[in-house]
């Protein structure tokens, strides 16, 4: 029970007027005996995929301490929400979105197994902005979302995201191949990089790649 709940309970009791009849200590403190509060169960959650290698009490971050003093010092625990450290069969458990970007987060270094679990979970397909935002943000996920969309289907992304990354890695092996070719050229027929990318009729925008990178 927080504090707002704790001063509603006491203007409560003022405005039924139940402290007539209570005793001075119940009035000061604005409990009546028959009062009783609400447990409030924290939850950590981790939004990282590494194992989670933390402390998790307080007692733990004290180090080696005399078990005489720790004794009297109480031990606060996390319960903690981990992707990594969570059981596949466990995610059912989630009602929310959350599910999806727990399960997102947990498989976001495994490019393979995370195509699968998104394909296989039909709510990937129509996930929300904030999730979005939140995968990119912990785990550079790069989803492409523009202002005007509400969320946008996550198995189409990573299909367009793995196409541009195919190109990109294409692109970067013909790169290195022409400066590779140059390189030899230059060393066994002692011209310039001018004079290779001239003989191999390298376009000036290849040229401009290849200078840098020779």
């Amino acid at each position: 029970m927080g504090v707002k709940d704790i001063e509603k309970a006491i203007a409560s009791h003022k405005q039924s007027g139940d402290y007539k009849n209570s005793s001075s200590d119940e009035y000061l403190s604005g409990f009546m005996k028959s009062d009783r509060l609400m447990p409030v169960v924290t939850l950590a959650i981790y939004f990282g995929a590494e194992d989670w290698d933390a402390p998790m009490s307080i007692h733990t971050m004290f180090g080696k301490q005399d078990t005489k003093v720790l004794q009297f010092v109480p031990d606060y625990k996390i319960n903690l929400i981990a992707p990594a450290q969570i059981k596949d069969t466990d995610f059912e458990k989630f009602t929310t979105s959350l599910k999806e970007v727990l399960l997102f987060i947990k498989y976001s270094a495994d490019a393979d197994k995370l195509a699968k679990v998104v394909a296989e979970d039909r709510e990937f397909h129509h996930l929300g902005r904030e999730e979005i935002n939140v995968l990119n943000v912990c785990v550079n996920a790069n989803l492409p979302v523009s202002q005007d969309e509400e969320g946008i289907d996550v198995c189409k992304a990573i299909e367009v995201i793995a196409e541009r990354a195919a190109v990109k890695a294409a692109e970067k092996e013909r790169i290195d191949t022409l400066a590779d070719m140059i390189e030899r050229l230059m060393d066994k027929m002692e011209w310039t990089a001018e004079q290779a990318m001239d003989i191999l009729s390298i376009s000036e925008v290849d040229r401009e790649l290849l200078l840098k990178k020779i």
